[in-house]
């Protein structure tokens, strides 16, 4: 008999002292209300209060390590966590006792939470809280306020009991004061990204002293985990393990962006000197390459001399877009009324708008803002401040000591001002374009083989710039090397199929 008694005492103490194990599942945001940062905060903000409240010699909280470790991997956590609609079965396969997760929402424009607590064994829920507030730090106080009453509901959480336990006399379990050591160790790492200017954060937290990369933080001993933002490329997030001073971390971010590309043109050099104002949803920028975050835009482009340009273009991740102004550009324009006078009398002089012959005075007619207006024997360049579509008068003071022209004498005058060159005489013209037609199709036909070679480059340098997990340069490279030989493949078709169609009509005609 007394032996039954001390085997049944002994399985009461081991039932007494066996933990029970809770898992805080990862909190989720139903709406996206926040960033992935602040949900790691509050799931470690629940386990700290599970841990602070919950009596360890009965309950055990499981860390994000061992909940892993049950599911396989971070991504099968993850995707565990999102899709189970269920707590309880969750915390079967993770083994756990009793499971608890909170889920981030939205109600009237504020930040709303929701945490339930269940059962794993039997799925009945053991209790919940909600609340709401107009910002993070006010969902930290209501974790706060109600989180310790929640977990005090399981049992002997609350510290009293129905029934005491039973305990054996006498002394035992004496403790002695040992020396403090102190177990935790901290290292100084040098973090960089590539690109470098990243935000980081470190388990949830940032680094004062770390505020953009390249930086130097002092981490703990062991895995860190890693958050790098960039605008314009996706978040890495990455666990890596502290060891030694003066560590260097690399952190290489995929981009998240396509290309814009304008080029400034201008017509017969007129307003070069001045520049195109580029502006894309508001913002201005300068022409060129332009990297922007995929999304829908609103471009527009203006020139003191030119008319303005607007249109909308979709940027893609890893797309590239190329706007040639040259089709779409027309210049401002306004009327110009031009006089001569000579000695109080009107005379004819010729009148030159960009360097070419337009007319005589007195003229009127629409000029180009931006051109310049020439007028007599020397083009006296004259100072005429146009007025966009609306028409200026202006009197030219000819030299009295110049020639007069009018009628025929202009015409003469122009025709000095044109090199005439006479076209040489060919020798046997039937048999000249008979070769001269095969050698327009020989070299038609070349121009068109190194456009197909060109054609195979471009899609071979397409393929590298697929290749995940390189640098921005190499990128931004590879990209280039496909605009090269997309621009020489269609260069060479276009020259080629000329020469054959030349080669083909002189065979023809003769």
């Amino acid at each position: 008999m007394k032996k039954q008694f001390f085997i049944l005492l002994f399985l009461a103490f081991a039932a007494y002292g066996q933990q029970e194990r809770v898992a805080i599942i990862q909190t989720l945001d139903d709406k996206d209300s926040i960033g992935i940062s602040d949900l790691n905060y509050l799931t470690d903000k629940l386990r700290e209060t599970a841990a602070n409240v919950l009596p360890k010699q009965r309950y055990g909280v499981m860390t994000t390590e061992s909940i892993v470790a049950f599911l396989g991997s971070q991504e099968n956590a993850r995707k565990v966590c999102n899709e189970s609609s269920c707590l309880a079965e969750v915390g079967r396969k993770v083994n756990a006792d009793y499971v608890a997760q909170a889920r981030i929402g939205r109600f009237n424009k504020n930040l709303t939470i929701k945490a339930e607590l269940y059962s794993s064994k039997s799925g009945v829920m053991v209790g919940s809280f909600t609340g709401n507030s107009g910002d993070i730090s006010g969902l930290l106080a209501i974790i706060d306020e109600k989180a310790p009453i929640l977990l005090k509901k399981l049992p002997g959480a609350s510290g009293t009991s129905k029934t005491s336990p039973f305990v054996a006399g006498g002394i035992s379990g004496l403790e002695k004061a040992s020396d403090y050591e102190l177990d935790e160790r901290f290292y100084l790492a040098n973090l960089s990204t590539e690109p470098p200017g990243a935000v980081l954060s470190f388990d949830g937290v940032p680094a004062a002293s770390c505020p953009k990369t390249p930086c130097k933080a002092e981490l703990h001993e062991g895995n860190v985990r890693i958050m790098a933002n960039l605008e314009q490329y996706e978040i890495a997030d990455t666990t890596v393990s502290v060891s030694h001073n003066n560590q260097s971390i690399v952190i290489r971010l995929k981009p998240n962006f396509g290309v814009l590309e304008i080029k400034p043109v201008y017509l017969e050099e007129i307003g070069k000197d001045r520049q195109w104002i580029l502006s894309i949803n508001d913002k201005l920028y300068s022409l060129g390459y332009i990297k922007l975050s995929p999304n829908k835009y609103v471009v527009r482009l203006g020139h003191e001399c030119y008319e303005n340009i607007g249109f909308e273009v979709g940027i893609n991740k890893g797309s590239r877009e190329i706007f040639d102004m040259a089709g779409y550009i027309t210049l401002k324009k306004g009327g110009l009324i031009l006089s001569a006078e000579r000695s109080g009398e009107p005379v004819s002089e010729p009148v030159f708008i960009n360097g070419k012959y337009v007319g005589e005075t007195p003229f009127s007619g629409a000029v180009p803002l931006c051109a310049k207006v020439e007028v007599g024997s020397n083009r006296e360049v004259i100072n005429v401040e146009l007025k966009y579509n609306d028409k200026v008068k202006y009197t030219y003071k000819s030299n009295p000591y110049e020639p007069v022209f009018s009628g025929e004498s202009i015409t003469a005058y122009i025709n000095t001002q044109v090199d005439v060159v006479p076209a040489p005489e060919v020798e046997n013209p039937i048999k000249a374009n008979f070769w001269g037609a095969i050698a327009l199709d020989v070299l038609g036909a070349v121009t068109i083989f190194a456009g197909y070679r060109e054609h195979e480059n471009m899609w071979k340098a397409s393929d590298e710039y697929n290749v995940g997990g390189q640098t921005q340069n190499y990128y931004e490279d590879t990209w280039r090397n496909v605009e090269k030989s997309k621009k020489a493949r269609n260069v060479s078709y276009t020259i080629g199929g000329i020469f054959l169609a030349l080669g083909i009509g002189l065979h023809i005609w003769f």
